[in-house]
């Protein structure tokens, strides 16, 4: 507002602060020049108001019209300005009274800007209702501009939901993320264009909350499939490593420290098949190194990884050179109790060898 241009605390204030200590809110004024450049500054929108009211509009003078209705538009924002020229007039007068001085073009503006406020405030009174069929045509169009942009944004809405980014299974993620980003970004600068205009024209419109939850999803969508990739590297590597040397403790804590990372996600994505997707193989992960950890064991020969092969349908080599990756093709996760049979029952046969070493399984 115009006296906080002036005098950056209240009007009230600066009375009050007077009073007490003058010389002191004195050099608080004296150090801020920005009073003579605020005073200036509603002079230079009262001239330039008034000469854009000035200009004639005709029928389908799109372009002027908007340029009028935006001098409305910034008289309605300056509503209060005129109830600050009298609090504004008599502050001035009491900082003569203690021999302070603003300078003397705020006091002429002062006296001045009142009937210049008042003087336009009339010619945009005059102008509102020369304008005012034009305006009620525009009004009509932007009002059928709204109920077409609510009718695609629920369509835009219901494309997004069925896009390839929900499923854990997208390839290349990130590239369909990037093309829909863009084409929210389409959809929000058509928003946010007939809003702006709306507003102009003084039209209420939708708050558009389906093209909103789009934007809230797809930055929900990033940050899981963030996520993903993170967890798909780590497995990666560990797919990698020679089983022997696998260190099933310290992949289990890391596990868990993703699921523990997953439980923060907005509960709203939990439903999404890429979530369920995640949450799935980090589940069936942690299931599988149960299992190699049981498979571990010395007890465990080459007769029992047979057994392991026949129950689960794959086949592999069981050497020095075997790594993590040829167990987890075994889907351990669908097999675990089997796994603990074998074992327990590999763990008996080594104690009965103990015991009867020429026992032959």
């Amino acid at each position: 507002m115009l006296h906080q241009c002036i005098f950056p605390c209240g009007i009230d204030e600066v009375q009050t602060v007077l009073a007490q200590k003058p010389l002191g809110l004195i050099v608080i004024i004296n150090e801020r020049p920005i009073a003579s450049i605020c005073v200036c500054e509603l002079e230079e929108f009262i001239r330039e108001t008034e000469k854009g009211l000035a200009k004639k509009v005709k029928s389908g003078d799109y372009a002027v019209l908007l340029e009028i209705m935006g001098h409305l538009m910034a008289m309605r924002d300056r509503q209060s300005t005129e109830d600050n020229f009298k609090p504004l007039k008599s502050t001035a007068e009491l900082l003569r009274t203690y021999k302070q001085r603003l300078p003397e073009e705020i006091y002429s503006q002062l006296e001045e800007l009142p009937e210049k406020w008042k003087n336009l405030k009339k010619i945009a009174f005059a102008v509102k209702h020369e304008v005012a069929p034009l305006q009620a045509n525009e009004v009509s169009v932007i009002r059928r501009k709204c109920v077409l942009f609510e009718v695609k944004q629920h369509e835009f809405r219901n494309r997004f939901k069925n896009d390839i980014i929900f499923r854990f299974d997208a390839e290349d993620p990130y590239e369909h993320m990037d093309k829909t980003h863009k084409n929210i970004l389409k959809y929000e600068a058509e928003m946010k264009k007939l809003q702006q205009t709306a507003e102009l024209f003084e039209v209420t419109v939708s708050e558009y909350k389906q093209l909103k939850q789009c934007r809230s999803d797809i930055i929900l969508l990033k940050s899981v499939w963030d996520m993903v990739i993170f967890v798909r590297t780590s497995i990666k590597d560990w797919m990698k490593t020679p089983w022997t040397q696998v260190n099933v403790e310290q992949m289990d804590m890391e596990l868990r420290r993703f699921a523990k990372e997953m439980k923060t996600i907005d509960k709203e994505i939990r439903t999404w098949d890429v979530y369920i997707g995640l949450e799935s193989t980090v589940k069936n992960l942690l299931i599988s190194l149960r299992a190699v950890n049981e498979l571990q064991n010395p007890a465990v020969r080459n007769r029992h990884w047979h057994q392991l092969m026949n129950t689960t349908g794959v086949r592999f080599v069981m050497n020095e050179e075997t790594i993590l990756g040829d167990l987890l093709a075994l889907n351990l996760h669908r097999v675990e109790d089997e796994v603990k049979n074998i074992v327990d029952k590999a763990v008996k046969e080594m104690a009965i060898e103990k015991v009867c070493p020429h026992v032959n399984f």
